[in-house]
């Protein structure tokens, strides 16, 4: 199956020059080797939540399931852990993990059930139009925090550390090659 046959018909709302494209076509590829290496696409299940970053479950031809703002995590477990022979990949904001989801990522990397978590942070809630997140820096001046956000931001990559998560990188949109 080409990059192309996993496309589906929803048609894409994406911004212009938004990093999801990049990462979507990285998913794709990466479908594209598990089924080389065997793994059966229709083994595979795509979790999202709320947010721009959602949107990619729309336009994969895979298995997928829209969960609640701040629940792609708990619910990519629950669907591991019913059928766990299942390859289960998160796609999740920054307000889906780190704001509303917070706990469930944290207990995730306790666990280590096997579930891939693919974090979209843009350090902003892009489709409501510029609120402050978790990971905004401080002095963020946006739609909620018109002086400048007061708190210092998380860190998510020594937050997972310290959670205990096996597996954690971080990359950037762009360069997609090196990641």
């Amino acid at each position: 199956m080409s990059t192309m046959e996993l496309g589906t018909y929803a048609q894409n709302t994406w911004c212009p020059g938004c990093g999801n494209f990049s990462i979507m076509n990285s998913i794709k590829a990466v479908l594209n080797m598990l089924k080389e290496e065997g793994t059966p696409l229709e083994n595979v299940v795509i979790v999202s939540g709320i947010g721009c970053h959602a949107k990619i479950v729309d336009y994969i031809n895979v298995n997928s399931f829209y969960s609640l703002h701040g629940r792609a995590v708990a619910a990519a477990e629950g669907i591991k852990l019913a059928d766990p022979n299942l390859k289960v990949i998160v796609f999740s904001g920054d307000g889906d993990s780190y704001g509303e989801g917070m706990e469930h990522l944290i207990f995730a990397a306790k666990r280590n059930i096997d579930i891939t978590v693919f974090i979209h942070n843009n350090r902003v809630y892009g489709l409501t139009t510029g609120q402050c997140t978790p990971t905004s820096p401080q002095g963020f001046a946006g739609k909620s925090t018109p002086r400048g956000s007061s708190e210092m931001p998380i860190n998510p990559m020594e937050l997972m550390l310290s959670s205990g998560a096996t597996f954690i990188a971080r990359g950037i949109a762009v360069q997609i090659s090196q990641n």
